[in-house]
């Protein structure tokens, strides 16, 4: 068991470190003034994501979704107001690491020209990679990356679709009242079990505050290390020794497959419920089969809605699987870029970046999220984000709250039936 706070410095640490390491990168190679790229035929954009390692197909998705919303963007004739460009991906691999996702980064501006980037899936490979594309004034659209140092450190260049990590949080602890209201068990004892990246620790951070002020205890706080993890035997069994009645976890997939089949094979019948981690890869219920049965997991995409209908039809038809969350975040980060470059006076770095901080989206045929709105703070954060909650039920997601998001109802764990 590791203590939180210390494993909440941990990261701190690693994260300072590969700063100063970026900061060394960028000062020695200078910044770079971005002009005017009208001559150019096409318009480039950087992809970055870990498409190499154990996240590769949480990349794989992203890139996906990026790739089929620019062949239906340049397919439709481009961007207009600029002459029908066309948009050209580049993409980069950060193997799931800061300092090569910093490096890809650089590379991305100053090599392949790249006048936006979208990225970096990872919370610690987004804190590197924008570090980066701040320093040459190039915007960044973060896809998903949950840390909120990514947007508190006063970059002008960083706008982030996804929500701040209190709105993950908020999201299970309102869940959780919800079974509550089912329930015929109470539930007041809550443990938080997690991986301990920026993404993690963070994400507990915040649960164990939001718990405390909606009276649930929390009972037991694990944190490990998911890159190296090939057992979780003792962390999971330290957890059920505080005899939780809920257990919240932030996971990647590998992580997410020993969890679930630890607390599996010791029996634990309560709920489980996941920051939109490991447990919404299809690889999580293609390797625990039967036994990923009850797991709920924050989604940020229903494909039970009207729009999510048909975004989740379009990705089927070109990949042969329903798009995740991290996908429609993606999707919707083209999307977004897409009208900031219909609105820029030009395509330079400044004119880009100053209209995607303008932007204000309300046409659900363009959005394809939960939100009813799309536009950013002076932090660079989308402020209108909403969240859903999903269950595995018969080897399937299904959104099941709230109800205007549900395509079924909840199936509530043995636990607290009785």
């Amino acid at each position: 068991m590791i203590d939180s706070v210390q494993g909440y410095q941990k990261v701190i640490v690693e994260l300072c470190i590969s700063l100063v390491i970026i900061t060394c990168i960028t000062f020695f190679s200078g910044c770079v003034d971005r002009t005017d790229n009208s001559d150019e035929q096409n318009i480039t954009i950087g992809i970055i994501l870990p498409l190499s390692g154990d996240l590769s197909d949480f990349g794989q998705n992203c890139l996906n979704a990026t790739l089929l919303a620019v062949e239906e963007i340049n397919q439709k004739g481009g961007i207009a107001s600029k002459g029908g460009k066309k948009l050209e991906i580049i993409i980069a691999d950060s193997k799931g690491v800061p300092d090569i996702g910093a490096n890809e980064t650089k590379r991305l501006i100053t090599e392949e020209k790249a006048l936006a980037l979208i990225g970096a899936y990872q919370s610690s490979v987004t804190i590197a990679a924008t570090q980066v594309a701040e320093t040459y004034n190039v915007p960044f659209i973060v896809n998903v990356g949950l840390s909120d140092v990514i947007i508190d450190r006063g970059f002008q260049s960083t706008f982030r679709i996804c929500p701040e990590i209190e709105i993950y949080s908020s999201s299970k602890v309102q869940f959780l009242d919800y079974l509550r209201q089912l329930s015929i068990k109470p539930i007041n004892r809550v443990a938080l079990l997690y991986e301990n990246t920026a993404y993690g620790t963070a994400s507990a951070f915040s649960e164990r505050d939001l718990l405390k002020k909606a009276g649930y205890e929390v009972v037991s706080d694990v944190s490990y290390a998911a890159d190296k993890v090939t057992s979780l035997h003792d962390e999971v069994n330290g957890t059920l020794q505080a005899e939780p009645d809920a257990i919240f976890i932030t996971t990647y997939l590998k992580d997410a497959v020993l969890i679930q089949r630890e607390l599996s094979n010791a029996g634990f019948s309560g709920p489980v419920i996941d920051t939109a981690g490991g447990t919404i890869s299809e690889g999580f219920i293609h390797e625990l089969g039967g036994a990923a049965n009850g797991v709920f997991s924050v989604s940020e995409f229903s494909k039970h809605t009207s729009y999510g209908v048909v975004l989740n039809e379009r990705y089927r038809t070109q990949f042969g699987t329903d798009i995740t969350g991290d996908g429609a975040y993606t999707y919707q980060a083209v999307i977004v870029l897409k009208d900031a470059l219909e609105r820029a006076e030009s395509l330079d770095t400044e004119s880009i970046k100053k209209a995607i901080n303008q932007t204000n989206i309300i046409s659900r045929e363009m959005i394809f999220l939960p939100d009813d709105v799309i536009a950013f703070d002076s932090d660079g954060q989308n402020s209108y984000e909403k969240l859903s909650m999903m269950q595995i039920q018969n080897g399937t997601w299904i959104t099941v709250w709230p109800a205007r998001y549900a395509g079924g109802e909840v199936i509530l764990p043995k636990l607290i039936q009785n």
